[in-house]
């Protein structure tokens, strides 16, 4: 009986702690590419790209129930103007509540926040709240002129 309870509770830690880790998803899998903008799968793999391509890193901060995230995804990053723009950049998106995620990057409260980062994780300015597309589009163009 006592050999039959250890290996009954040996199971069940074994079998817990292996779908905690088997079942994390990335912040690309939970939202997912509804609107076709091209983000890379994790922040490692964005950094590691805009290293070789020599492109400075636009790292969108969201969360679950962001109404805002939403919209910004789908009025302005996914509109045609602003995606051709953003050929420039490596575009990443980070859940402001996966830890990992969040001490990437530097210090922040609200969503959406956007990250303009080169590829040593140094931020070069940030984009606080909803833009719409053309705001978002002439900060793009006084950020590229500085």
């Amino acid at each position: 009986m006592r050999k039959r309870l250890l290996f009954l509770l040996f199971f069940l830690i074994f079998i817990g702690c292996e779908h905690k880790y088997t079942t994390e998803k990335t912040t690309y899998e939970k939202y997912g590419n509804k609107y076709n903008i091209p983000w890379e799968k994790d922040l490692p793999s964005a950094f590691l790209k805009a290293k070789k391509e020599h492109k400075i890193v636009l790292v969108m901060a969201v969360s679950q129930g962001c109404k805002w995230c939403k919209k910004m995804k789908a009025e302005t990053l996914s509109d045609k103007k602003v995606l051709n723009r953003l050929k420039k950049y490596i575009l990443v998106m980070a859940d402001r509540e996966t830890p990992k995620e969040r001490k990437q990057l530097p210090p922040f409260k609200h969503v959406p926040i956007i990250f303009f980062m080169n590829s040593k994780k140094e931020e070069l300015d940030n984009l606080r709240g909803y833009f719409d597309k053309e705001d978002f589009l002439s900060y793009l163009n006084e950020f590229e002129d500085e």
